[in-house]
């Protein structure tokens, strides 16, 4: 999954609006950007970003961080859940590591461009809608508000676009 991150981190936001969208969004993306960084340094193992092990790590330690700053437990326990979507969103669309040494799971629907893609974009929508119903019925009717899923879908075209042999020109 990957603009789906994004907009779990939506979801989030609506059911705890005091936790800034500013750190769900990284959150939500840790794990890859994690990857990223141990790929720059020559370790390719995805046991060490995303394996149901690191991602619990991961998520206790952002949650605990925030929780020990702000003292609002029930927004840390938003900030871990939000981490740790990361696994599930991931299993649909990819292959991921359960532990190190264990299987690796996953439907892999981006073997199939049009299913992942209809996925990713009912993730969007179903996310953006529950966080639009958060926004104060004013904020609500601004235009600008529909740049945000029509951005999580252009991301995953993007993604799509970019990543799959299929639509690759």
């Amino acid at each position: 999954m990957y603009a789906g991150h994004a907009a779990l981190s939506l979801l989030a936001k609506a059911k705890r609006p005091r936790v800034p969208l500013a750190l769900l969004v990284p959150v939500a993306f840790a794990p890859d950007w994690i990857e990223w960084v141990l790929a720059g340094f020559g370790h390719r193992d995805q046991a060490l970003s995303h394996s149901l092990v690191s991602i619990g790590i991961g998520a206790t330690l952002v949650a605990l961080v925030y929780g020990a700053s702000r003292r609002e437990w029930g927004d840390a326990l938003a900030v871990w859940l939000t981490y740790a979507s990361h696994w599930g969103a991931d299993f649909f669309t990819g292959l991921k590591p359960t532990w190190p040494g264990g299987p690796t799971v996953g439907l892999y629907l981006y073997s199939n461009p049009v299913v992942d893609a209809a996925l990713e974009f009912t993730v969007i929508a179903l996310s953006w809608l529950a966080y639009r119903a958060s926004l104060p019925t004013v904020a609500r009717r601004r235009a600008i508000n529909w740049l945000m899923p029509m951005g999580l879908v252009a991301m995953h075209v993007a993604f799509l676009v970019a990543t799959s042999p299929v639509l690759r020109p």
